[in-house]
């Protein structure tokens, strides 16, 4: 990577318990990723997550209507790219699972913590009044491709077949934990679609399809997916990635602490569908917050190296497992 591309990305962690995302309140900054998931190394220093502030609830509030549409565009923006993020490092840990002295419980259980991560950004890119998310997320999608699908997402491909709950990891009890997590995430999955579109068309594609005289190749539509969500292929190390997560995570806590899952101010008459009523649903609900300290935690290749004196795989665990409480 050049030096001008190094310059072009916002890396700095965060410093204090203000908003210092995308050069103003609910901005969007470029991601860049590798081609291809790398290796997690380990990361020494500990990124933190700085709650806000009771006095900043006025602050972070949207304040008119202009303001509450690009809340939800930074949401539906940031919270795909740190998806895109969470798939890379789930995908290096499915690999390390693959090594013959790999501690396959202990990866199942980041795994499981990284597929909530996963469920959580499904229901904050989605969080608008079914109202809000026809005109602000899906009129944008179709003028950008009337056929547009999350198939084109060129880092889910590698832990597809972990969510769809076609591979297992760690010893039995682990495995189905792991595995109830990911049948959640399809849940979740089919209930946002349920709550924002209750046509049962698709979350993004128009309700009339569009045929393709010449159709794209399947490189170009990847391009073009990563396009629309800011993102860029460059030759970047595993400790920017990992930088721009944590970016990504400030923002989002402190959205998500002031503002809610469901803002108030865009409330909505409509009721959840069945599929977000359930009872692990609400807890899923529930963990948002420790759930995003945890994801710093699984970007660690080394045990307990996020732990304040203790180098141990138990200090780490139970980092993890607050994201389950």
């Amino acid at each position: 990577m050049n030096s001008y591309d190094q310059q072009a990305l916002s890396t700095v962690l965060p410093t204090s318990d203000e908003w210092e995302f995308g050069g103003h309140l609910y901005g969007l900054e470029p991601l860049a990723l590798p081609p291809s998931w790398l290796p997690r190394e380990a990361l020494g220093v500990r990124p933190s997550l700085i709650p806000p502030p009771r006095e900043a609830s006025a602050s972070l509030t949207p304040s008119d209507a202009a303001n509450i549409d690009r809340l939800f565009w930074f949401r539906w923006i940031t919270g795909h790219q740190a998806t895109f993020i969470l798939w890379q490092i789930l995908s290096s840990i499915l690999n390390e699972a693959e090594q013959p002295d790999a501690d396959t419980d202990a990866l199942a259980r980041q795994a499981r913590c990284l597929v909530r991560g996963c469920s959580l950004m499904l229901l904050y890119t989605s969080s608008p009044p079914q109202e809000a998310y026809e005109r602000i997320i899906r009129e944008p999608m179709a003028r950008l491709h009337p056929n547009l699908t999350g198939a084109w997402a060129r880092d889910y491909a590698s832990v597809r077949p972990l969510i769809r709950g076609k591979t297992g990891l760690g010893n039995p009890d682990e495995a189905s934990a792991l595995a109830a997590e990911c049948e959640l995430h399809e849940t979740v999955h089919e209930g946002i679609a349920v709550r924002v579109v209750p046509s049962g068309v698709s979350l993004l594609r128009t309700p009339n399809e569009r045929r393709s005289s010449r159709p794209l190749r399947r490189e170009t539509l990847r391009w073009l997916y990563d396009g629309i969500f800011l993102t860029t292929r460059l030759p970047i190390g595993y400790r920017t990635l990992v930088q721009q997560l944590v970016r990504r995570l400030q923002a989002i806590l402190l959205d998500i602490t002031v503002n809610g899952l469901y803002p108030s101010c865009a409330s909505s008459t409509a009721e959840d569908p069945p599929q977000l009523l359930s009872t692990d649903v609400k807890e899923l609900k529930a963990s948002f917050t420790d759930t995003l300290h945890a994801l710093i935690v699984c970007a660690d290749a080394e045990p307990g190296a996020f732990t304040p004196h203790s180098d141990s795989q138990t200090a780490r665990d139970e980092q993890i497992q607050k994201g389950f409480s």
